[in-house]
């Protein structure tokens, strides 16, 4: 296996059943990211109507051609998950061991596909924990905040690092996320998550002088704006619950162009 790719195997096989029996994917239509040598894959095949795997690494063509031929709801497709339209009408489950290389490029890939409406996940724990955290904690952020908009997250369970070959540098987690119902219109969304990132452009800075600076505001009207939603405009971005973020966004009153 290429050091390139980023990608360390799992293989206990009680851990693998949990983690697929955790996404509830029983007769379902599943996508699996990175196969590798098919220990996720298996179990897989076993409960999915139909899984479509991607795959980067072609040494791996012969191993994953023959289990493809051996089972007739697998297919293997080697591109590169981030070069490929996942879109389309069919409901559609994701269920990977991300290479933690490109964690974040597929979690948003993962979120931008509107069929896609579940994922369980096994990325770095930190990660996982960053994606969980709550307001006032230290692992909160951006990535919190927009993956917590977008769906609903549970941690599934912590994996040690001494549970994969080769042994890697961190330990892992796996997470699943469920797709919520909209709650804001298209441009509010938009709107979101550039309050959102600008909030947190520099962490040790206020909300009031990131926001100021990212939309260009004069700092009064942005503080009564902030003030008018019961927001101190003298708190940082990593205090402010999802909702407040979202509040925002629905009666912003500065130029939306």
């Amino acid at each position: 296996m290429k050091k390139k790719f980023g990608q360390n195997f799992l293989r206990d096989k009680n851990l693998l059943k949990k983690i697929v029996d955790s996404a509830l994917i029983k007769d379902k239509d599943v996508i699996e990211i990175g196969p590798g040598m098919g220990a996720l894959t298996t179990f897989l095949i076993e409960q999915a109507k139909s899984l479509v795997a991607y795959e980067v690494d072609l040494e791996l063509e012969d191993f994953l051609r023959n289990l493809e031929q051996q089972n007739s709801n697998f297919k293997v497709v080697f591109k590169d998950i981030l070069k490929v339209d996942l879109s389309g009408n069919n409901e559609m489950h994701v269920v990977a061991n991300i290479p933690y290389n490109i964690t974040s490029p597929i979690i948003f890939k993962i979120i931008e596909s509107k069929n896609i409406k579940s994922a369980t996940l096994m990325v770095q724990k930190e990660v996982c924990d960053r994606i969980l955290a709550s307001p006032g904690t230290k692992d909160y952020n951006a990535l919190s905040i927009i993956i917590q908009y977008f769906m609903d997250v549970k941690r599934v369970v912590n994996v040690s690092k001494k549970m994969f070959y080769p042994i890697p540098k961190v330990d892992s987690a796996v997470f699943r996320m469920v797709r919520k119902e909209k709650t804001l219109e298209d441009r509010e969304e938009e709107l979101f998550l550039s309050i959102v990132k600008a909030s947190f452009h520099q962490k040790r800075k206020t909300i009031s002088n990131n926001l100021s600076f990212g939309f260009n505001l004069d700092k009064s009207e942005l503080n009564d704006f902030l003030d008018s939603l019961n927001i101190d405009s003298n708190l940082r971005a990593e205090t402010i619950s999802s909702d407040k973020f979202i509040e925002m966004a629905k009666k912003w009153p500065f130029n939306k162009e």
